[in-house]
Order: C-alpha cells, then sequence, then structure tokens
C-alpha cells in the first residue's frame, strides 16, 4: 500500500489545507491591538495647583547721622503652602514641539521677621533698644511664555519664563538707646514686579483632556523702601528702612482640563 499524504487530500479540486486555512484564521487571537489616538497638546486649558514655597529677602536699616546709630543688615527667611490656579493656550507646531502662554495666580503667606541689635555709630553695642523687619508675600501672579517637548505622545517636558508681580506687608520698628519715645515704626502695603523663569513635565495621564503637572518656578520680586518717623511727642525721620528683591521658590503639584 502507498503511503496516504492527509495534507495533499484533493476535494473537488481544492486541498483540504486550503479549505481549513480560513476557518483557522478566524478563531485566531489578533498579536496586538490598535494603538490609541495620539494626545494633541494644542488647545486652551483651566486647572488648579498646590504646593510648597520658600522666600528669602535681605534688609538694611539706616539712621541720620546726628542720632548715633550704626547701619544694621539682616535676612527674612519664610516657608508656607501656595495654594492658586493657572490657564493657558498651546499650539504643537511640530510632532516633537510645543509652545504657548500661561498665566497664574496664586496666594501665600511667606516671610517673617528678622532682628538686629541696636549699635551705637561706634559700633558698640547700646544698652538697649533695637531693629526689627518684618515682610510678608501674600499674593503671586505671573504671565509666561512655554516652549515644551514631546518625549512621549502623552509626556510634555517644558521650560518656562516671563513676567512676575507680588503684592506684599511690611513693618519695620527702630527702638533707640533709652526705648520710646526715641523709637519709629513704618508699615505700608506694596505691589512689585519682577521675572519668573522654570520648567516641570505635564503628564496626559487619563485621557487627551486631564493633564496632570509638577512645576518648579523661580521668583524674583523687587524689594521697598520707607522712612520710620519718631512717634509723638518727638517727630523727624528717625531711620531707612529697606527691603531687597524678594527670592520665591516654588514647587507644585497641579491638575487642568484642556478644551
Amino acid at each position: 500500500m502507498k503511503p496516504f499524504a492527509f495534507g495533499n487530500l484533493a476535494i473537488g479540486g481544492m486541498s483540504f489545507a486550503a479549505l481549513i486555512a480560513p476557518a483557522h484564521a478566524a478563531d485566531m487571537v489578533p498579536l496586538y491591538k490598535v494603538p490609541p489616538a495620539a494626545v494633541s497638546w494644542s488647545g486652551c486649558y483651566l486647572g488648579g495647583d498646590a504646593g510648597a514655597a520658600w522666600s528669602s529677602q535681605d534688609v538694611s536699616n539706616s539712621a541720620p547721622l546726628g542720632l548715633d546709630q550704626a547701619g544694621v543688615v539682616g535676612t527674612i527667611n519664610g516657608a508656607g503652602a501656595i495654594v492658586g490656579g493657572y490657564g493657558g493656550c498651546n499650539l504643537q507646531w511640530s510632532p516633537a514641539w510645543v509652545i504657548g502662554i500661561e498665566g497664574d495666580f496664586s496666594g501665600a503667606h511667606l516671610g517673617g521677621t528678622a532682628n538686629a541689635a541696636n549699635l551705637f555709630a561706634s559700633g558698640a553695642a547700646a544698652p538697649t533698644g533695637g531693629i526689627a523687619w518684618t515682610g510678608h508675600l501674600d499674593s503671586v501672579a505671573t504671565v509666561r511664555a512655554r516652549v515644551g517637548y514631546v518625549w512621549t505622545p502623552n509626556v510634555l517636558f517644558f521650560l518656562t519664563g516671563g513676567a512676575a508681580w507680588g503684592r506684599s506687608s511690611y513693618n519695620a520698628s527702630d527702638v533707640f538707646a533709652g526705648g520710646c519715645p526715641a523709637c519709629a515704626t513704618a508699615t505700608f502695603n506694596a505691589t512689585s514686579s519682577g521675572y519668573v523663569v522654570g520648567g516641570g513635565v505635564d503628564w496626559a495621564v487619563w485621557d487627551n483632556n486631564w493633564i496632570v503637572r509638577m512645576e518648579y518656578l523661580y521668583h524674583s520680586l523687587a524689594g521697598a523702601s520707607a522712612s520710620a518717623v519718631f512717634q509723638p511727642p518727638l517727630t523727624g525721620v528717625a531711620a531707612s528702612p529697606a527691603w531687597k528683591d524678594v527670592v520665591v521658590q516654588t514647587a507644585r503639584l497641579g491638575l487642568s482640563y484642556k478644551f
């Protein structure tokens, strides 16, 4: 008997292998899934953020020569929470690059008080008195340009920079030897301007609309100066306190919705 080759069996001019091939192909599980649509970074968005902030501001104080008081310096350091909102628009002008503009506003209470000893003009320590400066940054706002690089379809690394504004409250106290009424104070609020630079990462973690953000910003805002006047019954300018530029650093986590 000759060997029988099952694979070569022909039925009506068609091979058995050709008959079973379509059925076998229909039962096969696909080896891959169709990839989801790529994220588009173009569009406008609104979001909120929260994080931590740190501030540092050098201060100084000087008095007229006739009051026998040396000039002194100090530094106000602060740390605390920062909470706010942001919004902007992006344009994905190539598959890898995104440009945009963004604005944000945040509330904070950064700063504190610095103290210095009361010194005679000769540099010797006075028996009583002292100088204190207080400064608190209550809010900060920015308008910034952004340039981003699409690391993966849903991850965008970006750099940012622009103009910044801050609202601060200030107070200074200068107590001369002998104490009040030989003392002077100055209290005021001021809005200052400066610049901001930073960077971070945006992550379209769920879909094309919800975007998680991690961001670091460095702000430099102009300081302020004042004239501290004697308390009654004394009159006249007793000292000139000054607050130098304030540096504010923030690390924030945000969530926005892209329209």
